[in-house]
């Protein structure tokens, strides 16, 4: 129970995070807040597109196979340890949470990571997202 409330809460705290948080370089002090405004809505519109293309969604897609595989692993730890009954169970109760987190996060994380991009090749520094 603790390792799905602890999950929870990180899902909560990265899902609140919906905006880069720049660091005030030399680019910034040039182009102005407005025009950075300007890019971080057209970096994040491209990355929205982005996670409608295919390439995002294998990326995603394998994030579910590493849950089958953490499955897996448990039952298999359980047979090693003579607990089948509980290492099956664990290893599924982990797997699981652990696909579910990646499944929940992944596309968000996915979309972080393609707008640090965009906002880098612009000559932006990203310190955090708010």
């Amino acid at each position: 129970m603790k390792i799905i409330s602890t999950v929870l809460i990180l899902f909560l705290i990265s899902s609140c995070a919906s905006k880069p948080v720049l660091y005030p370089n030399g680019h910034l002090k040039k182009v102005g807040k407005k025009k950075s405004q300007s890019d971080i809505k057209l970096c994040m519109a491209e990355a929205d597109e982005y996670m409608e293309s295919s390439d995002a969604k294998r990326i995603l897609k394998s994030a579910g196979k590493g849950s089958i595989f953490g499955s897996a692993v448990g039952a298999v730890t359980g047979l090693l340890t003579g607990d089948v009954l509980r290492g099956a169970t664990s290893g599924a109760v982990i797997g699981g949470t652990a696909g579910g987190v990646g499944e929940a996060i992944s596309p968000d994380q996915l979309e972080r990571n393609y707008v640090n991009h965009c906002l880098h090749k612009k000559g932006y520094k990203i310190i955090g997202w708010d």
